[in-house]
């Protein structure tokens, strides 16, 4: 794999992960994507708070331009991660959620019986699928809505 098209997946793949709470708790990736946003508010004041530290402290000029090196490639070593995590292959455990998922969208007519998929099914495909079915099926997609028991 190409290190650009892991940087571009990743990044794809952080727009195409919806940010729910009730995620968070089965993908790490909701809580890397909150994380790579909060740094990328966060840094301009860090690494200016870094550049007055080298100017007032005595600091040697390799250890702060380490640091800011190392605090600018936070982001991007997330971004890289989500690429990673985005084009690997879906385990085992998840793939019968996706043909469930992928049923209850084909019979309320939202995508096509017959569309055309790759021999692996990777994480980025799942979290369409998540997408589309958070969109129309509602918030708890993977419940069945059986209220006769009540």
């Amino acid at each position: 794999m190409n290190l650009i098209n892991t940087y571009k997946a990743g990044q794809r793949y952080m727009k195409l992960c919806p940010t729910d709470k009730q995620l968070a708790h089965s993908f790490p990736e909701v809580k890397i994507i909150n994380h790579i946003k909060t740094a990328t508010k966060y840094l301009p004041p860090i690494v200016i708070s870094l550049l007055v530290w080298q100017y007032y402290m005595p600091a040697p000029i390799a250890v702060t331009a380490i640091t800011i090196l190392f605090t600018l490639s936070l982001p991007l070593q997330g971004i890289f991660w989500l690429g990673k995590r985005a084009l690997s292959p879906l385990p085992l455990n998840l793939v019968d959620c996706y043909n469930q998922l992928k049923g209850k969208l084909i019979t309320k007519k939202v995508i096509a019986e017959n569309g055309t998929e790759a021999n692996t099914l990777t994480f980025e495909s799942f979290m369409k699928i998540i997408t589309l079915a958070k969109l129309h099926l509602g918030d708890y997609f993977g419940q069945d809505n059986d209220t006769s028991t009540l």
